[in-house]
């Protein structure tokens, strides 16, 4: 067996690489990334819990873990482990976590551009921790990866909408509890103001290409504010050109627009094999062109050029020939590529990149410069592929910088390559003394040549003896030092422009007097021979240094030529000619008349012919142009010379400041020397205004890197001990004359320069105290004293001209503060730091006139808390008091708000820092003088501004270090008891406020929120004993109330919800901070108790807070609090009544509260079965507990199981209300609504009838809402009476009486019932308002409306088609249901035309994993205890219930329709009992009648079945529901054809043919065995006789209906349906031979009364005794069942002569004159006759005929008319106009009649049949009746069947049968009928 053992400390902590899932209990589940920690370890097992689940433990397999390096510690008994990876390499795990989920999610919503954006996040982090992990890279690289990756981490958070993370400067997460709240908040700012410009950048990045340019152009000179110095890193990686010889590379980088190099050339010698000359440089030729500083940028075009120099012989062609000159420099091409994009920062480089130049040749005659020229032109040149190529990358920051982090990029032969001239911003100690010289070009005379000449220039640099300084040539970056340069040939060119700049770097040692460069020219040779004869033909030279002592200017030059006389020169005289043209001119050598110049000297003769041009360029530290600065450099020289030195002291301001930083220390050292060799007050202020020129100019950000050298030169090489005396008296005289216009701009540089003048003042008696053992301290601190006096009376001056000096004092004075503190003895120190605060600072900034300077005044108040002198406890004794009131006075006046906020946000910054401790004191000043003012700020500062933010952090920094001693004192130092309650008051209600939803911090400053919280919290406990302590007697009920609601807020603010929250952040805040809701509650809990008998007072005010409270899911705290409501109870049981002994003995209150806000709490979200449970127990075990007083106990027992009952609904409700189910929502409202009105919650029935309304209405359920209504009009009276609160509309808040809003309802539910086609519960509603109008109010104007209205229902019910809904049974079985509906059964009501299958569908998709149930039989125990979900699912029938009001009385099937589908709450279905069963006598059906809650339809369109009936239905029985079910479906179509003709034959004919010629099931054929004579015998029963009588009735009568059919069939079928009605019409002969001949049903020629049976008119059709007892099931009409005896002989009774007989409608017949006794109307023109009465003849036996009636006039046809004779040959026969046709004969009384006249009546029927093919019979005209319609005649009138007499009062009538389902045909749904036929 495998043995566990305890795990090491190096085993302790690992990462999962794998999934783990197993079933077994044992184990722990894992996924790949999960963290454990490993407790104990087998063979091949690990055992341990994961961090995201601690409390879960288990064991998982070894190898599936990745042991990582962990640090463990013990903490209250348990291990902690601590990763020993980088805190940013944990973060990145943490973050990798964290949005792995929810990165999937973004993917659901369909957000994929943020889905791919994280997802490259997501990797970029996961290589960035790997790369940190590998330790490859140095600390530079580390710590700008940390950058980029927290970057991308702010960025994400933000698109995942998660918390802001905070950050230090150092990029690591901000720790809050060892930060300041200050810092805290402004890290938050920076932070979000950090991650909006990453956001903005990052968005910008997806724009298109050219907007994407133009921005990064735009930023690039937004760069320049602050990118100072940059480099071109540029390595050479090939170079492909022909050359044949040597060459060299000259690259350096060009400016286009000024035609000029702007750097040093970077020299690279090619071989001539293709390879660098110098093999060690292969591969390593790298250069970097530094010095570019933000003008570079702005250069319009910057190109990289490279010119080629071959190395060789004249001409190219001959480089065989040996014969010829070697070495010579010549002209070969030029590659250049644009830099500019590169340059601006509008396109990154990358090293790895290599960018292709081009080669171009130079011309037989170009020279250098125009090859360049014409490549930058942009002409087009065939490079051949011929070219350099070169990668470039930009780096930033100054040549040391970019050493420092790229040190692998100078770990070979880089050179570097200088700008030409300074940089933009001079570092010190870049120690240079260069002079750039370009050779431009020259012009020279070829004398006694033929042709011109081959100039070469060489040049060196002499001294004045004219000794050649060796090595100090640079040709450029790369190459080393030369003595003499040679310059470039061009050949037989009398013109050279060569355009070549070397430069001359000289040694500062050098002594530059006598210094020069001589240029000498030679004519070179091709040929080698007559090359060595050659001589110099010319000479220049040009002096480095003037007379003067200056450098040689910084511009061109035009040097003269000399021709060489002599074989050797002598520099002692050559040097005094003139070197350049302008020279010449001021010496005046022309001579006068001849105009001949005659220059000699030292060998040398002046050539006029001849000249050469060259520009100088100096850079030097050493060297200047200006005279003004040389002098003051050599002051010994002209210290006698008073005038000359004032020119240069005055002169200073005006030098160039690159001048004066370069001779920085000189300059200084000079300016002291000066004031310290001089007596005269002139000279002290001209050396005083120098010193303060330079420091402001030192102070320029352009060179403000020298204020490093300034301070340099202070601390070691200033040397001027007796400085500090001139120093002080100079600066005080100008401090005092500061009226004085005169004074007013030096005084005002000076006070902008006073932090430099102190530091010299300072350093300058440090250094007299050095020499001389500390002598002269009380002299110099009086003297201090005595400045700073005069600093503070200056501040007294109002005049406007000494605005500017008082601002710059109050700037730049604060910076003095700490030098000032250095010259006092540290034992004197706090004596001398409180007279000085006290009598000086103070006063100085106290001094400033109120409304002057504020700003400025505040300014300085802020600089003060940041010197050293703050951070003096003794000092900020004194400082304190007076700032805290500067500010506080200005915030009462709301001056200075964002400047005061700094101050106060500085001040608790620094006291927050354990370096300034102690602080008690501190904060006690600060408490009690600004802590109220700034509550009030809080208060009134607008939401919106920023400002309230910082206010807010101020106050928490103010709370948070505050002691309870703190707090005790602040509370006892108020004057009253009633100040001190405005004062909680105040500050209850802004900590509500700030704990609100419109809290002031983001929702994703989660550590500032927290903080806040914590504040808050400490605070709250604190005031809570004050509350108890001082405001309990006498009571304040409302500062108690506003304690338990801003608590109440406080505990249920969204920032504290942890089950919000994910694992690892619910984890974070637990371990800082702990549950705040917890320790909050339990507060809570105790001022509640602490209350005592005010208890009552709160009650039900707080019963919602309370309530709130224990629905957060902290069971601690719900177990803590739930028991406040039965002390809630109790105290309101034994509440006295008042004036009375009794108690109140109930808690309505608390009970109604409890409900009311339960309701609102739960359906919010809060609240779960936990609560619920919780809430069960724990109050009624304190019910059952309490038995002192019984009817409390009864009553809240009863109260908690209606709470408990409740809840169980509102979280069904809940639960449901987001499911996209609205079905199963109004099935949870009305659960509710029917709790609410059992326990009398009238406001709650109310509101949830209003939500059940609108749910209808969202529905179109339009029905449903007008009954949902109904139930709301049904709580209002016919009064006007005032509404009371609970029953006023949201819908209508301005209806304020009963009957108002209870008419206001009723059109409403009028509205509704009309568009839901309820036309009858329509009339309901208008008949309650017509009494209201007629009888009540009198208004006819509304009676008269809403009686149109009625009327218009009335004829929608007999005119508008209105589809039968079908219903269908649901049984929801198993578990797995929602509560409400598991195990029971519901009717539903179908939709518009929806069938069984649709719904079968519908309820699939709801319910998409039940499981439909295929058979009817009730489900077993397994079923119903099954965690699944099983649907049983079938049609039923409507059982329509009796109308009494239809007894007796004929009714329009119109009318009788819509009872027979609507208002129902009986429903049938059947089943048979065998499946497979062919014979039809043993079919027996097992039928179930179920009974609903409510009618259908109600509020809504189901309700649940609340009892069943099952019993058996016989075969006969089914044979007669069978056929009679088919008859309700053709008189169904029938009567929808006679009220709209338009509507198709072809449904008709289908119905038709599935009766005369069934294809399945035999139709009435199979129910023979039911018409013979043996199975009356063999079933001899009364019963029995009854049912085949009714079932030969229930035959016939389908008969007639199948003869009326095919009549309209015949009449509206096309011509395309005609073989189809011909062969229905000879099956139906057939059918009624077989039905005489076998089934002994006798079907002859209809008499009198027989259409009469089967006809209706259009506006009455009606309503027999076979379809009102038979197809209805009920008494209407008639009350006998049809198929007895009596009932059969009837039907051969002719009626009476006097009767009235049906009218018929007929064609009109112009030949046929109307039938006598006629009414002829007139109508639109047409007169239609129309019969009242037909006089008869009878025909046959019995039969009746009918004269038919015509029409008097010839209606117009849209169509044209036929000819006559056609009309005439259609129409047939006159017997057949003159008589319809034959129908059926009239049944005897008794069967053996019926029998004898079967054969009588077969032949004329079959023989009627064959000449109707080729009748066109006229339709019958309507019966002349009251109520005959005779609006709605169409051109296509359809037959209308006569109407069979009413019985006679003597007639007999059985007792009607009790009411059978209505079994209409359903061909595919269930349950399936057996043998079903189609009839």
């Amino acid at each position: 067996m495998t043995r566990w053992c305890p795990t090491d400390g190096r085993t302790k902590y690992g990462v999962a690489i794998c999934n783990f899932k197993s079933r077994d209990q044992h184990c722990l589940t894992l996924s790949v990334g999960d963290t454990v920690h490993i407790l104990e370890q087998s063979d091949d097992w690990f055992r341990g819990y994961c961090f995201r689940n601690k409390a879960l433990k288990g064991i998982f397999p070894r190898c599936y873990i990745h042991i990582k390096e962990a640090s463990v510690t013990v903490e209250s008994s348990q291990e902690c482990i601590h990763p020993k990876e980088p805190p940013i390499v944990q973060e990145i795990s943490s973050v990798l976590r964290e949005w792995s989920s929810m990165w999937k999610q973004l993917f659901v919503v369909r957000r994929k551009k943020d889905f791919e954006k994280i997802r490259d996040m997501m990797h970029s982090l996961i290589n960035s921790r790997r790369l940190i992990l590998s330790r490859k890279l140095t600390n530079e690289e580390v710590r700008d990866l940390q950058q980029k990756v927290t970057t991308e981490i702010d960025l994400g958070n933000v698109l995942l909408e998660l918390d802001l993370v905070v950050r230090d400067d150092k990029s690591n997460i901000l720790d809050p509890e060892k930060s300041s709240a200050i810092e805290v908040y402004r890290q938050h700012v920076e932070a979000t103001e950090r991650v909006q410009t990453e956001r903005v950048s990052d968005e910008q990045d997806f724009e298109e290409e050219t907007v994407q340019k133009s921005r990064t152009e735009s930023e690039s000179e937004q760069k320049i504010v602050w990118r100072s110095t940059y480099n071109l890193y540029v390595t050479v990686r090939n170079f492909v050109c022909r050359v044949g010889e040597e060459s060299e590379l000259l690259m350096t980088l060009y400016d286009v627009k000024q035609s000029k190099f702007i750097s040093e050339n970077y020299v690279v010698r090619w071989g001539t094999k293709g390879m660098p000359k110098d093999l060690d440089k292969l591969n390593n030729l790298r250069v970097l062109f530094t010095d570019l500083g933000p003008k570079d940028r702005l250069r319009e075009k910057v190109y990289l050029v490279c010119q080629v120099i071959r190395l060789g012989v004249m001409d190219p062609k001959d480089i065989e020939n040996k014969k010829l000159t070697q070495g010579l420099r010549r002209p070969f091409g030029v590659a250049a590529m644009d830099v500019t994009s590169y340059i601006q920062g509008a396109e990154d480089t990358d090293e790895d990149k290599q960018h292709f130049i081009p080669f171009f040749q130079c011309g037989e005659k170009e020279s250098l410069e125009g090859v360049i020229k014409k490549v930058l032109g942009g002409k087009e040149v065939n490079h051949k592929g011929q070219g350099l190529w070169v990668s470039m990358e930009i780096l930033q920051g100054d040549i040391k910088q970019v050493r420092e982090e790229n040190p692998q990029l100078f770990l070979g032969s880089t050179a570097v390559a200088r700008k030409m001239g300074f940089p933009e911003v001079i570092m010190p100690g870049d120690v240079r003394n260069d002079i750039y010289v370009t050779l431009l070009g020259g012009e020279f005379n070829k004398y006694s040549k033929t042709s011109d000449k081959n100039v070469e220039v060489t040049m060196h640099v002499c001294n004045h003896k004219g000794e050649i300084l060796e090595n100090v040539i640079s040709l450029g970056a790369g190459e080393r030092l030369i003595s003499e340069y040679k310059s470039v040939i061009y050949y037989h060119e009398d013109k050279p422009r060569w355009h070549e700049t070397v430069k001359v770097a000289i040694s500062i040692e050098e002594e530059f007097r006598g210094l020069h460069l001589k240029f000498m020219y030679k004519h070179r040779s091709s040929t080698e021979a007559k090359d060595r004869q050659e001589k110099v033909f010319g000479m220049s030279f040009v002096k480095l240094m003037n007379e003067n002592g200056t450098t040689l200017g910084d511009t061109d030059h035009e040097i003269l030529v000399y021709k060489i006389e002599a074989k050797k020169l002598d520099p002692s005289k050559y040097l005094d000619l003139p070197t350049t043209r302008d020279d010449l001119e001021n010496r005046g050598y022309l001579q006068s008349g001849s105009g001949k110049l005659v220059v000699q000297g030292g060998g040398l003769t002046l050539s006029l012919r001849d000249s050469i041009q060259i520009s100088s360029l100096v850079c030097s530290t050493k060297l200047t142009h200006n005279v003004d600065l040389l002098g003051l450099l050599k002051w010994q020289e002209i210290i006698n010379h008073k005038k000359l030195l004032k020119s240069h002291l005055d002169s200073i301001m005006k030098v160039d400041g690159e001048e004066i930083v370069k001779f920085l220390q000189d300059l200084l050292d000079s300016l002291f020397s000066i004031m310290m060799q001089t007596t005269s007050e002139a000279f002290d202020n001209l050396v005083f205004d120098g010193l303060v020129h330079i420091i402001a100019l030192i102070s320029d950000r352009k060179y403000h890197q020298f204020r490093r050298v300034l301070d340099a030169y202070i601390e070691t090489n200033f040397s001027f001990a007796m400085a500090y005396n001139k120093l002080l008296v100079i600066f005080k005289f100008y401090i005092d004359n500061a009226n004085e216009k005169a004074q007013q701009d030096s005084l005002l540089k000076a006070m902008k320069s006073i932090e430099y003048i102190i530091k010299f003042i300072i350093r300058s008696r440090l250094l007299f105290s050095a020499i001389n053992e500390g002598r002269g301290k009380q002299q110099f601190e009086i003297s201090m004293k005595q400045l700073l006096q005069s600093i503070n009376g200056m501040m007294l001056f109002k005049e406007d001209n000494t605005l500017l000096v008082q601002g710059a004092a109050l700037k730049y004075m604060c910076s003095t503060v700490s030098l000032v503190m250095t010259v006092f003895d540290p034992l004197e120190l706090s004596h001398l730091l409180v007279d000085f605060i006290d009598n000086v600072l103070v006063d100085f900034i106290d001094n400033v006139p109120r409304d002057r300077l504020t700003h400025q005044k505040m300014t300085c108040v802020d600089d003060l808390v940041h010197t050293e002198l703050f951070k003096l406890a003794d000092c900020r004794a004194v400082l304190l008091p007076k700032m805290l009131q500067m500010t506080k006075e200005l915030m009462e006046r709301d001056e200075e708000s964002e400047l005061c906020a700094r101050i106060l946000s500085d001040i608790m910054h620094h006291l927050h820092s354990p370096q300034t401790s102690p602080h008690d004191s501190d904060i006690e000043i600060v408490m009690l003088q600004i802590l109220r003012t700034v509550i009030q700020t809080v208060i009134a500062t607008d939401r919106c501004s920023s400002l309230t933010g910082h206010y807010v952090a101020i106050m928490i920094s103010i709370l948070r270090q505050m002691t309870e001693s703190h707090y005790n004192t602040y509370v006892n130092n108020f004057a009253t008891q009633i100040d001190l309650l405005d004062f909680l008051i105040e500050i209850l209600m802004l900590f509500q406020d700030l704990v609100g939803k419109d809290g002031v911090y983001k929702s994703d400053w989660r550590e500032m929120t927290l903080l806040q919280n914590s504040v808050i919290l400490k605070s709250l406990r604190l005031f809570a004993a004050t509350i108890k302590e001082k405001f309990f007697s006498p009571f304040e009920q409302q500062l108690w109330s506003n304690f338990f609601h801003c608590a109440i807020s406080f505990l249920t603010q969204e920032a504290l919800q942890l089950e919000n929250f994910s694992s690892s952040k619910r984890q974070k805040i637990i371990s800082r901070y702990k549950d705040m809701r917890r320790e909050m509650g339990f507060e809570i809990r105790a001022m509640w108790f602490s209350l005592g008998p005010n208890r009552i007072l709160f009650i039900p005010e707080m019963v919602g807070p309370f309530l709130e409270m224990t629905l957060i899911p902290e069971i601690e705290l719900r177990k803590a609090t739930i028991p406040m409501f039965f002390d809630m109870m109790h105290v309101e049981f034994t509440q006295p009544v008042p004036n009375s002994n009794r108690l109140q003995g109930n808690f309505h209150q608390v009970e109604n509260e409890v409900i009311t806000q339960l309701d609102a709490l739960v359906e919010g979200g809060r609240g779960d079965q936990q609560y619920m449970e919780l809430v069960y127990d724990i109050l009624h075990m304190l019910c059952e507990k309490h038995t002192d007083i019984k009817e409390l106990r009864e009553q809240g027992l009863a109260f908690v199981e209606m709470i408990k009952n409740l809840l169980q609904r509102l979280m069904e409700y809940r639960h449901i209300i987001l499911d996209e189910n609205k079905e199963h929502r109004m099935s949870c409202i009305v659960n509710l609504l029917n709790f609410y009105h059992n326990i009398g919650r009238q406001q709650m029935y109310i509101r949830y009838l209003n939500k059940l309304c609108d749910l209808h209405l969202s529905c179109d359920n339009y029905t449903e809402a007008a009954f949902t209504l109904m139930l709301y009009s049904k709580l209002l009276q016919w009064t006007e009476e005032p509404l009371h609160p609970m029953l006023i509309s949201k819908k209508y808040p301005s209806i304020t009486c009963n009957q108002a809003l209870k008419e206001q309802l009723y059109y409403d539910m009028i509205d509704f019932f009309d568009k839901g086609k309820m036309f009858e519960k329509g009339i309901e509603m208008c008949k309650e308002l017509v009494k209201l109008y007629e009888t009540e109010q009198f208004d006819y104007q509304k009676l008269s409306d809403v009686l149109r209205k009625q009327a218009g229902f009335y004829d929608c019910i007999l005119r508008q088609m209105r589809p039968d809904p079908e219903y269908f049974r649901v049984g929801y079985y198993g578990r797995g249901f929602p509560s409400f509906l598991q195990n029971k059964v519901f009717i539903y009501r179908g939709k518009e035309y929806e069938r069984l299958s649709d719904f079968n569908a519908r309820l699939q998709n709801l319910f998409p994993n039940a499981q439909l149930m295929r058979t009817l039989s009730a489900p077993g125990e397994d079923i119903l205890q099954s965690p699944n979900q099983y649907l049983q699912i079938n049609a039923v029938s409507p059982i329509m219930q009796d109308k009494e009001r239809f007894a007796n009385k004929k009714v329009s099937e119109q009318i009788l329709k819509y009872y027979t589908v609507n208002d129902v709450q009986k429903f049938t279905y059947s089943r048979p009992i065998q499946e497979d069963s062919n014979d039809i006598t043993t079919l027996y059906l097992e039928r179930t009648n179920l009974l609903t809650e409510y009618p259908l339809p109600g509020i809504l369109r189901w309700f649940q079945v609340t009892s069943t009936e099952t019993f058996q239905v016989t075969p006969l029985e089914n044979a007669i529901e069978t056929i009679d079910g088919k008859n309700k479906a053709l008189q169904s179509m029938l009567s929808q054809h006679k009220v709209d003709p338009s509507l198709r034959i072809d449904p008709l004919g289908l119905t038709l043919n599935g009766v005369v010629d069934p294809s399945v099931n035999g139709g009435i054929t199979k129910y023979k065995v039911f018409y013979t004579e043996d199975y009356l015998k063999r079933n001899a029963t009364e019963k029995d006789f009854e049912l085949v009588m009714k079932l030969k009735s229930t035959t016939l009568q389908q008969i007639k209906l199948v003869q009326e059919g095919l009549k309209l069939h015949r009449r509206k079928a096309p011509e395309s349906l005609r073989p189809f009605h011909n062969h229905m019409e000879s099956r139906f002969r057939e059918l009624c031979k077989i039905l005489e001949k076998d089934y002994g049903i006798h079907i002859s020629k209809v008499n009198e009364s027989g259409n009469v049976s089967l006809k209706r008119n259009q506006s009455m059709p009606s309503s027999t005794y076979i379809t009102g007892t038979v197809t209805r099931h009920s008494d209407i009409g008639v009350q006998s069942v049809p198929g007895t005896p009596e009932n059969i002989s009837m039907l051969n009774k002719t009626p009476p002569s006097s009767g009235r007989v049906q009218s018929v409608w007929v064609k009109p017949d112009p030949q046929r004159s109307p039938a006598k006794g006629s009414l002829i109307p007139t109508k639109v023109g047409n007169i239609i006759r129309r019969a009242s009465h037909v006089s008869d003849s009878l025909r046959g036996s019995g039969a009746l005929t009918e004269q038919p009636i015509e029409l008097s006039q010839q209606l117009t046809p849209k169509r044209p008319p036929r000819p006559e004779n056609d009309k005439r040959g259609s129409r047939g026969s006159a017997h057949f106009r003159d008589q319809p046709l034959s129908l059926l004969n009239n049944m005897n009384s008794s069967s053996t009649s019926l029998a004898s006249s079967a054969s009588n009546a077969s032949t004329t029927t079959v023989s009627d049949f064959e000449e109707t093919e080729i009748v066109e019979e006229p339709p019958p005209l309507p019966e002349k009746a009251s109520y005959a319609d005779y609006t709605n005649v169409s051109s296509e009138i359809p037959p209308i069947p006569q109407r069979i007499s009413p019985l006679r009062p003597n007639q007999k009538k059985d007792k009607a049968p009790p009411p059978l389902p209505v079994q209409e045909e359903e061909e595919n749904g269930p349950p399936a009928l057996p043998q079903k036929t189609i009839h």
